[in-house]
Parts: structure tokens; C-alpha cells; sequence
């Protein structure tokens, strides 16, 4: 269409205005096209089909032709816009239509943002971290220690609670006087200081005894799960039944054997810890030199991020949430705006990896997305249902593919950087968040 009048204004950012103004005649012409192809088919009380005189036709027609025409042409002359103007839209658009007259051309504004242009900075020296710790005989003895506490058991004391105990309780809880949904539990299990519960609760049954009643006030904080109940003052009654000690289980035969090490060998399991320590460690650094080489590309590209993306991840985070948890009514969700900070890291991370995609021409190798989909397979107890699955599912492929992909920049990253070692213990570094 190109007698198209196409005008494109720069605002704040990355914000454009198209403004588009489309001849009265391409609308006219289109409008008897439709009332041509409306004629053969139109079926009205009193005419034979395809016999209905024109006029009848337009006259009964009229809104839903110039609905459909409209719809039409803004569909066909934004993506000419775009095209003939260069342009990059980073989301869909607003559109803001004039009024239209009749005989007079027909006129509208797209407002869109484009994505950023920019070119890829640091790529020419890139120093990280790279952690490195060794795996000690106290972090094996550690390790084991934790596998007894798993195993173990919990066991009434005589004395007061502390911190790691579990107490079985009962409680109940009020506000304003009136017992709340959910706010009950009759031999309720709860482990001091594990974040089991909020905070004051957990506090205050530091000290008790078995047997004894406790009464808590506290109020919910901003960020409660239960969103009818932040900012609520609750009155809790609790009755202790019993304080318990956890005692672990003895490192005998019996319990090697429960690890699946036959022999009973307490050798055997210990290198098999060891291994095991080994393979986590090795994900661990390799996790941390990715989101190192992350942070040096983000923190050598500060670039505008267009605000329709960071909706559109926050949006998905958002439903990724819901999904997780369960949860289908979105006011049980929390704000679109508490996945905003998250999802403009993402989105920022994202143009960056794209631009070096593009600018070094890294081509996504199908021999890795071949591999990556024999690991993912691997982790479940049908592997062949779930390589069908995929491969039967072009969103799940995009997904995989995205992943290698990702892969494939940070190898291209590694190749290319100057790692500084930094020594670390062992347990400094899993504990990472």
C-alpha cells in the first residue's frame, strides 16, 4: 500500500509514535469488495440467496463491513509501517484510532517500543571469579553427620526447648477475639528455628517445657502468604505436649545398607559421599562462573530495557508462580510488581546473550541439543515417553534449544576469559544462595 502517509516520532526512551494515515479510497475499495463478496452469500428474510439487491446488503451490513475493514487495514498498514521504517517492535501496540468520517482518509497511532541498539562492550578483556575449594576428611565427617540426622529420630526430653528441637504442639489462633481459617493445629510438629513457622511464634517457644501452655501475640508481616491476613494482630494459644531431641542413627552395618552399599562397608559409603561431594562441588563452581560471566556482561552493558518485555517475563513469572503452587485464582498470586526486579535482570540478560549470538554468529549445535535432551530424559523413570514429548512439542524444543543455546555463549565466554582463582571452604560454597 504505498500510498501510505507514515509519520514516526521519537518520545522518551525507547517509545515511538506511528502515525498512519491510510487513503479514503483504499477504504472505500475494500468496503465494496466486501459488500461484493457479502451479495453471493447473504441470506435475508424475503430473497433468494445471492439475489439480495446491493443497497438492502449495505444498508443491513454497514457497521459489521466498516468493522471488518478497519480491523483489516490496521492489521495490513502497521506491519507495512514497521517494515518500510526500519523499525523493531520490542511488544505489541497501542493503538489510538481517530474518528472516522466517511469519504476522508482514515487515520491512527501505534505507539510501540523498539528494542535497544547497542553494541556488545567488555568482550575484548573478560576477568571473573572462579571459586575453588578441596573436599576435607571434617567435610566428609560432616556430610555423614547430616546423613545420621536424616535418619534419626526424634525423642522426648525433660528439659526446656532449645534451638534444633522439635515440640509437638496444639494451638489455636484469634483475631479480635474470633478463631481464623487455618489459624488451628492438634498435634502440630514444628522444629524450632528452621523457618517453619514466622519468626516471633518460633521465638517465643524457645525455654518451654512439655506440658506447658504458652500464649503469643504477633502480627502478620507484608510479605505473609495469606494476603487477608497481613498487617493483622493475631492472639495465639499454645499447648506444648512434648519437647523432643533429635538422636541420629547409628552409623552401624544396618545403615550403610540402607544407602544401597550391601557389604555394609562404612569405607564404601564414606567414598561414595565423597563422590557425591565431588559431582556438587563441580555443579557448584560451574554455576557460580556462569552467573559471574552474567554479571560481568550485564555490569559492562547497561542498556535501556523496553518496559513491554519486563511486563511480559513478570507476567510469566507470575503464571510460572501460580503453576508451581498450585494456585489458579490470581488474587491469591502475589503483585505483578514483587517479579518486576527479577524479570528486568532476565530480560536485560536476555538482549545481551541475543546480541552476542548475532554479532559472533554462534550457531546452535544440534549434536548438544541432542545431548541435553539425553540428560533431561535421564532424570525421569520414563525417559522414552519424555523424549517424545519433547520432540512432539515445538514450545518445549524452543525451550530446550534455548538452553543450549545459552550453553553454548558461556563455553564461548570461557574460552575467552581470564579466571581469578579464589579459595573458598567447601561449605562456604554449596551453602551459597
Amino acid at each position: 500500500m504505498s500510498n501510505l502517509k507514515i509519520k514516526v516520532n521519537s518520545k522518551k526512551g525507547l517509545v515511538r509514535d506511528i502515525h498512519i494515515s491510510v487513503p479514503s479510497n483504499v477504504i472505500e475499495e475494500k468496503r465494496n469488495t466486501r459488500f461484493s463478496q457479502l451479495s453471493k452469500t447473504a441470506k435475508l428474510p424475503g430473497f433468494r440467496p445471492g439475489k439480495v439487491p446491493e443497497k438492502v446488503i449495505r444498508r443491513q451490513y454497514a457497521d459489521q463491513v466498516l468493522q471488518e475493514v478497519l480491523s483489516d487495514v490496521l492489521e495490513t498498514t502497521y506491519m507495512e509501517s514497521i517494515q518500510e521504517k526500519n523499525l523493531q517492535p520490542a511488544g505489541p501496540p497501542k493503538v489510538a484510532l481517530d474518528e472516522y468520517v466517511k469519504e476522508k482518509d482514515f487515520s491512527y497511532t501505534a505507539t510501540i517500543e523498539v528494542y535497544p541498539e547497542f553494541d556488545l562492550k567488555g568482550l575484548d578483556k573478560i576477568k571473573v571469579e572462579k571459586p575453588h575449594a578441596d573436599i576435607t576428611q571434617k567435610d566428609i565427617n560432616a556430610m555423614m553427620d547430616n546423613l545420621q540426622n536424616q535418619k534419626g529420630t526424634w525423642e522426648k526430653v525433660d528439659r526446656i526447648s532449645k534451638g534444633g528441637d522439635q515440640l509437638l504442639i496444639d494451638f489455636e489462633g484469634k483475631i479480635d477475639g474470633v478463631v481464623f481459617d487455618g489459624g488451628t493445629a492438634k498435634d502440630f510438629a514444628m522444629q524450632l528455628g528452621n523457618g517453619q513457622m514466622l519468626p516471633e511464634f518460633d521465638e517465643s517457644l524457645i525455654g518451654v517445657k512439655s506440658e506447658e501452655t504458652k500464649t503469643i501475640e504477633l502480627t502478620f508481616p507484608d510479605n505473609y502468604h495469606k494476603k487477608e491476613l497481613v498487617g493483622k494482630q493475631a492472639l495465639f494459644t499454645v499447648d506444648v505436649k512434648e519437647v523432643r531431641e533429635l538422636k541420629p542413627a547409628e552409623l552401624d552395618q544396618k545403615f550403610v545398607q540402607s544407602f544401597g552399599i550391601k557389604s555394609g562397608d562404612q569405607k564404601e559409603l564414606m567414598d561414595e559421599v565423597k563422590s557425591s561431594m565431588s559431582k556438587e562441588l563441580e555443579a557448584r563452581i560451574n554455576n557460580e562462573i556462569r552467573q559471574n560471566l552474567m554479571k560481568f556482561l550485564k555490569d559492562k552493558n547497561a542498556i535501556e530495557i523496553p518496559e513491554v518485555m519486563i511486563h511480559q517475563e513478570a507476567h510469566a513469572m507470575q503464571k510460572d508462580w501460580m503453576n508451581r503452587s498450585g494456585i489458579e485464582d490470581h488474587e491469591q498470586a502475589p503483585p505483578l510488581d514483587d517479579f518486576n526486579e527479577i524479570a528486568k535482570e532476565r530480560v536485560h540478560l536476555g538482549l545481551l546473550v541475543s546480541k552476542l549470538v548475532q554479532s559472533k554468529e554462534i550457531k546452535l549445535d544440534p549434536d548438544k541439543v541432542k545431548t541435553k535432551l539425553d540428560e533431561l530424559s535421564k532424570t525421569y523413570p520414563n525417559p522414552e515417553e519424555i523424549r517424545k514429548m519433547y520432540e512432539q512439542s515445538s514450545q518445549l524444543m524452543d525451550q530446550l534449544k534455548s538452553l543450549v543455546m545459552e550453553d553454548q555463549v558461556i563455553d564461548w565466554l570461557i574460552e575467552r576469559t581470564e579466571f581469578q582463582k579464589k579459595e573458598m571452604e567447601f561449605k562456604e560454597l554449596v551453602n551459597r544462595s
